[in-house]
């Protein structure tokens, strides 16, 4: 059978350059599966900035990772997931996979981590409301970034100022709904005029435009005005610059959530104030935030019962930018760092 793939064909750091890394593949084999085995047709790929990291640490000529939905075409007597079944798992850029589904260790330098176990859908929990899409957005990965850390961690109270910096993606969104919702006044960051009118649409407060570059002085500007009292929540996409200005802002008592730190792994951004005094003195509480510890079948059921049913009861927004076909992959994920006017929320391909 024909099997397409993008492979990484060289390293490059900083902001992608897609035409530059990947390479696209295709491969006629025969497809003999050992008893465990499955043979898995992709349907939906995800595209993410953290996918930067990965490409780097991923040899030459292997085929780029990322978080997919597969559905399985055929299955050795003791596979783990049958015929027709569809699961979620990081198949990456890949039109089929030959894979027994289980846990994968990835420990190559930047990002040692474990990629769980193919996760089988349950066909019930998808409709009109949830389609299947949600499984790699509201109700994948970034739905238990953004609840698990709401739910785990982070304690919000009506009242609070929340900052969420990087807010138009797909984490950023549902954090600062999920904050609204729990009576903050909420405040994102974004790099575009038209993205900080879709986060205003959606229930953010206030919104900063912040492009990688604009000087510390400009954003302290535009915090302060719109953060006048300080922050009591920070979560944490961009780092860099933002996070320079929004700790000095802390409150006592204030908790951080760093989920990502786009300005340092993707815009070189190396050196900035040093940051513990003003943890010090506000009492404030830091965290990192790696969504895999949350990932029980209990907290996927309870994912889909509380914020699932949030986004069913129009109480949050689930919007997904959707790219269709295997070739689109690459400019769908460079679209993140070069498009972004454009995008809303979870960015996808549909293969």
């Amino acid at each position: 059978m024909r099997i397409e793939e993008w492979v990484v064909r060289e390293h490059v750091g900083g902001a992608p350059d897609t035409d530059r890394i990947y390479e696209k593949t295709v491969r006629d084999v025969e497809v003999s599966l050992a008893p465990d085995e499955m043979l898995l047709r992709t349907l939906y790929v995800s595209v993410d900035p953290y996918l930067q990291g990965i490409a780097l640490d991923t040899p030459i000529g292997r085929h780029m990772g990322a978080d997919s939905i597969m559905e399985v075409v055929e299955a050795g007597p003791r596979a783990a997931h049958r015929v027709g079944d569809l699961v979620q798992g990081f198949g990456g850029w890949r039109s089929h996979v030959v894979s027994t589904g289980a846990a994968e260790l990835w420990q190559t330098g930047t990002f040692p981590m474990v990629f769980p176990a193919y996760r089988r859908l349950d066909p019930q929990w998808y409709d009109d409301a949830l389609p299947l899409a949600t499984a790699l957005s509201a109700m994948g990965g970034p739905g238990m970034t953004a609840w698990g850390t709401l739910t785990n961690y982070m304690t919000v109270n009506p009242g609070d100022t929340c900052v969420v910096s990087g807010a138009s993606g797909a984490v950023g969104t549902l954090v600062g709904q999920l904050a609204a919702l729990a009576g903050a006044r909420v405040v994102g960051t974004t790099s575009s005029p038209q993205k900080a009118d879709y986060l205003t649409g959606i229930g953010f407060d206030a919104v900063v435009v912040y492009r990688h570059g604009d000087s510390a002085d400009h954003v302290r500007e535009a915090l302060w005005r719109v953060a006048p009292d300080g922050v009591d929540r920070y979560f944490d996409n961009l780092g860099g610059t933002v996070t320079d200005v929004v700790f000095p802002m802390l409150n006592v008592g204030s908790q951080v959530a760093v989920c990502w730190q786009w300005s340092t792994q993707v815009g070189d951004e190396g050196t900035g104030p040093r940051l513990l005094p003003y943890l010090m003195f506000p009492r404030a509480t830091v965290r990192g935030i790696f969504s895999l510890e949350w990932f029980t079948e209990q907290n996927w059921q309870d994912l889909h019962t509380d914020l699932g049913g949030r986004v069913r009861r129009g109480e949050i927004v689930c919007d997904h930018t959707l790219h269709h076909g295997f070739d689109a992959i690459p400019a769908a994920y460079q679209s993140l760092f070069d498009g972004r006017a454009a995008n809303r929320g979870k960015v996808l391909v549909r293969l």
